[in-house]
């Protein structure tokens, strides 16, 4: 007989045997890998926090995206506490199970914890900020866009930890711009050549429009403003993806009703804060409806911005927004008292609309009484609705503002101006939390030097490529022009007399030069060709038994000379350096062979545009108009051009960009960029050898890819080394004795365009 305890004997021995013969389940695998995990990293010294966050986290994160993106978790974890702090660590474990659940696949999840660890090396101090921050800007970006965001914050800053931190912070207006622009979303920046053609369609004026400074540091500006003839529009429109153009177009329509219909400004006396806010808002109501009587249209800009509900608390907010909505809707039911009268008292004004004065009498009523209920009115937080309406500050005669002319006028800040040195006697931790990241990256080739002071006027922003990216950030390069320096009046005399028998031998030259393109003449009553189209219709017409056109033969005309180049002068530092011992200095050589080639193109009568370029860092591309297309080339001109002084860098890919943009509106058959450098690219806030170049044989691709010809002459024997990659073998030629240039240049000129 068997004993009773028999059976569960066998039953337990089963699964021992079992285990061996057959793989253990997937889920023992995973928790036996997660428990060696957790072990690993309890014994690192890491603290509690950490192995306890990976134990809870990496459950959860297997059972969305797999074992292999689980316990990914702990060395992106490890890696992170040792470069950075263990708490940091376990706030990336913690944040990984929200992050799984957005990204929802093992590949953008790995990509997450790929983004974060390639920050280990080159910028650790930015890792807190960035999960402090992740899951906002997932939701606005997605992984790629993420991506490409932080690689551009990086490019920003470059060696500078102060400024970095800035970005990755916030505090850095320019993160906030860069982070829309990344995201898809329509900025100031986009709109803004469209905002100034729908203004001036709208009111017939075009009044300065300009971005909103930051009201404070890393504040933006939230709604749109205007004073002194001056528009200010925010930079951004936060939460209104896809519909930013519609707000700015309603802003600026706001805003030209202002200075439409407006009067003086409104004194403040003793009004309180609360009356100030609802005569304004009176104020706003009264200058629209002057403007949708004569334009009706404009309630569908303004009207869907007027969302708030007839229900809910009556707080200042809740009856600010329904009393704006009920003076522009009147369709809008009214559940309030103090909402009642306000209407009723605008309607019976109607006669006196054209009145500011009416503004003031209802809002002063309408104030007095709502400050009667005892309703709370924050003054300091308050924010005018709807989001399109301006800020009132234009309204009133305020007390002045020392910091008002800052509103009013661009701020240039260098970027070399935020950076701060290292204190000597900053203890040793410190030092390496802020060590250069680029201390093992080669040093700058070339330092830039400071040329003839002056201020320069920002007339654009251009595009940049970063190679490493693969994107091409829009607006990255701001574009400024200056003066030339004081030239000779008698450049062009002077010139003549120094070469005489070559501008003798380039006027036969040019007499000899034919280039363009034929034109081809259709029905010619004789020629050596059929036009195939008139013999055709011929041929139809016999058939018909009607007598045919005898003009069935095709022609061409003589070569027209059809060509327009932009001469882009290179003036960085390296200019100044004298040709041989005792020669003359490549900017003089420069200034010479381009005051010859300008004479060759004047006779041939090919429009020519010259420009001087250099730059002092993405901030400042500099330029001096030396001749625009439409200028003759008269003394002004060579006091322009014996006036260019050489100094700081060299951002040739920018200045091509510029070039292609004028050209590209000069109707010609063939349209050049002709660029005399002596040097390959570089600039102070590049270290890297690639960037420049890379980003110099994209804005030439992209200029090809509209039919405008991009051509380098690259100036003595040190240059050309990348410019056969920049350009192509056959884009560029390299002249090493350059006390020939003045000859060459007009010579290649003309055998290049025949």
């Amino acid at each position: 007989m068997t004993p009773k305890y028999a059976q569960p004997c066998l039953r337990l021995s089963m699964p021992v045997s079992d285990t061996r013969t057959r793989p253990a389940p997937q889920a023992d695998t995973l928790e036996a890998r997660v428990a060696a995990a957790h072990a690993r990293l309890a014994g690192a010294g890491y603290g509690v926090s950490v192995p306890r966050a990976f134990r809870q986290a990496a459950p959860q994160v297997a059972n969305r995206l797999g074992d292999e993106a689980a316990l990914a978790l702990a060395g992106a974890a490890s890696r992170i506490a040792i470069r950075t702090r263990p708490r940091i660590a376990a706030q990336f474990l913690d944040l990984s199970v929200p992050m799984a659940r957005r990204l929802a696949a093992p590949e953008p999840f790995s990509r997450w914890i790929a983004l974060l660890v390639g920050l280990l090396k080159p910028a650790p101090d930015i890792v807190e900020p960035l999960l402090e921050r992740m899951e906002m800007l997932h939701q606005r970006l997605g992984i790629a866009p993420l991506e490409a965001w932080v690689q551009t914050g990086l490019r920003l800053a470059g060696s500078d930890l102060v400024l970095r931190r800035a970005f990755f912070t916030f505090e850095l207006p320019e993160a906030v711009r860069l982070l829309e622009r990344h995201a898809g979303e329509d900025t100031f920046q986009s709109l803004e050549g469209e905002l100034r053609a729908t203004h001036r369609a709208l009111w017939g004026q075009s009044p300065p429009i300009r971005e909103a400074l930051p009201q404070s540091k890393g504040s933006a500006a939230l709604r749109a403003s205007f004073g002194a003839g001056v528009i200010q529009l925010p930079a951004s429109y936060g939460g209104y993806r896809g519909r930013e153009r519609f707000v700015y177009q309603a802003a600026l329509a706001h805003i030209g009703a202002h200075m439409a219909y407006g009067g003086k400004r409104f004194q403040v006396g003793q009004l309180k804060p609360l009356q100030i806010a609802v005569v304004s808002l009176i104020e706003d109501a009264r200058v629209e409806t002057l403007a949708l009587r004569e334009m009706p249209g404009l309630a569908r800009l303004w009207l869907p911005f007027h969302a708030v509900s007839s229900e809910g608390m009556a707080t200042t907010p809740s009856l600010f927004g329904r009393l704006a909505r009920a003076l522009i809707d009147p369709d809008f039911p009214i559940r309030h008292g103090w909402l009642r009268k306000g209407v009723e008292m605008f309607r019976a004004g109607e006669g006196q609309i054209g009145n500011p004065a009416l503004s003031r009498h209802i809002g002063n009523i309408l104030g007095n009484d709502l400050g009667q209920t005892r309703v709370q009115f924050n003054a300091r937080d308050y924010v005018v609705q709807p989001v399109y309406r301006d800020d009132n500050l234009g309204l009133w005669d305020l007390p002045p503002d020392p910091h008002e002319a800052q509103q009013h006028h661009h701020i240039d800040i260098e970027t070399h101006d935020l950076r701060r040195s290292e204190e000597t006697d900053q203890p040793q931790d410190r030092k390496t939390e802020r060590a250069d990241p680029n201390a093992d990256m080669p040093p700058e080739r070339v330092v830039a030097a400071p040329a003839a002071s002056g201020i320069g006027r920002i007339v654009g922003h251009l595009p940049e490529y970063d190679y490493l990216a693969g994107i091409e950030r829009a607006d990255w390069v701001t574009v400024k022009e200056y003066e030339p320096g004081p030239g000779d009046p008698l450049f062009w005399r002077k010139l003549e007399d120094r070469h005489g028998p070559l501008l003798v031998r380039i006027r036969a030259l040019v007499r000899a030069a034919a280039m363009g393109r034929q034109k081809r003449l259709k029905r010619q009553a004789e020629g050596e060709r059929l036009d195939l189209d008139a013999a055709i219709e011929a041929s139809i017409q016999l058939r018909a038994r009607r007598t045919p056109d005898h003009r069935v033969y095709e022609g061409v005309t003589t070569p027209d000379r059809s060509i327009a180049v932009h001469l882009l002068l290179d003036t960085s530092h390296s200019t100044n350096d004298s040709v041989g011992p005792a020669g003359p200095s490549v900017i003089a050589l420069l200034r010479e062979a381009t005051g010859v080639l300008a004479h060759a193109m004047t006779q041939l009568g090919d429009p020519l545009a010259i420009t001087a370029f250099a730059s002092d860092g993405r901030d400042d591309l500099r330029l001096v108009r030396v001749k625009q297309f439409h200028d003759d080339l008269g003394p002004l001109t060579g006091m322009a051009l014996s006036g260019l002084r050489p100094g700081y860098s060299t951002r040739i890919g920018a200045a091509i960009r510029d070039a292609g943009a004028t050209l590209a509106t000069v109707p010609a058959h063939r349209r050049l960029v002709l660029i005399l450098t002596d040097g390959e690219p570089s600039d102070i806030d590049i270290r890297d050898p690639d960037y420049l170049v890379a980003d110099a044989k994209r804005a030439v691709q992209s200029l090809n890819s509209t039919g405008i010809d991009v051509f380098c002459i690259a100036l003595g024997q040190g240059a050309g080394q990348r410019h056969a990659e920049i350009f192509s073998k056959r884009g560029f030629v390299q002249i090493d004795r350059l006390e020939a240039l003045p000859e060459k240049l007009p010579a290649l000129y003309l055998r290049m365009t025949r």
